[in-house]
């Protein structure tokens, strides 16, 4: 691995209703709110008057970021097309989101069956074995129609078993 990565720092998905989406993630789920931003004229504006972006905690080294959309003017869109390092502002915002997968250790995750269960959320679940290990995963879509995974996959030591198996370089 050419850059040592510790994990994910953290995800930004665009929502519809912040009300909808903080209910869902941090009350539903229990993931805690760290930090809440405003927008105006263009700029994040710590004064919370307005809420655009709320942060939650996830867990180790990562945040969710719940992000209104942004509706950027002709010129930012101009801006925003050119190579980044061309830029004269931040366009921290950027293609579509597919999904993304959040890892639970395998002994914790009946009791996240049990909470999404308990909040009437829909969900898929998939078990299968992998070398011998047991594969645990869990789909749902948020308030926001985003797709969400929960997974048992330890990517770190499948990375290494994998690494030390010559599978990979």
């Amino acid at each position: 691995m050419k850059i040592d990565v510790e994990g994910v720092s953290e995800i930004v998905i665009e929502i519809k209703s912040m009300e909808r989406a903080i209910d869902f993630w941090s009350n539903q789920l229990g993931f805690p709110i760290v930090e809440q931003w405003g927008y105006k004229e263009g700029q994040f504006d710590k004064s919370n008057e307005n809420v655009w972006a709320t942060w939650l905690y996830l867990g180790g080294p990562t945040r969710l970021g719940l992000w209104l959309p942004r509706n950027f003017t002709e010129k930012e869109l101009l801006e925003k097309r050119k190579p980044v390092s061309e830029w004269e502002g931040l366009f921290d915002e950027g293609g579509s989101h597919v999904h993304f997968a959040l890892f639970i250790r395998q002994d914790n995750f009946d009791s996240v069956i049990t909470v999404l269960e308990n909040a009437g959320i829909e969900m898929k679940l998939i078990e299968r074995e992998n070398n011998g290990n047991k594969e645990r995963r869990l789909y749902f879509k948020d308030t926001e129609e985003n797709i969400v995974e929960f997974y048992t996959l330890d990517v770190k030591s499948d990375y290494i078993s994998r690494l030390q198996n010559g599978e990979i370089k």
